[in-house]
């Protein structure tokens, strides 16, 4: 019981700490210089 409890905070922990900022950032920094090359 003690198990179950604690895996989904670490799995929701992981995944909003991981996947929220990072996985944007990259992505609209990488645009803004595909855009900037091509321009």
């Amino acid at each position: 019981m003690a198990d179950e409890g604690l895996r989904p905070i670490i799995v929701k922990r992981i995944k909003k700490s991981g996947g929220g900022h990072p996985g944007g950032a990259w992505k609209i920094a990488y645009a803004d210089f595909v855009t900037a090359m091509m321009a």
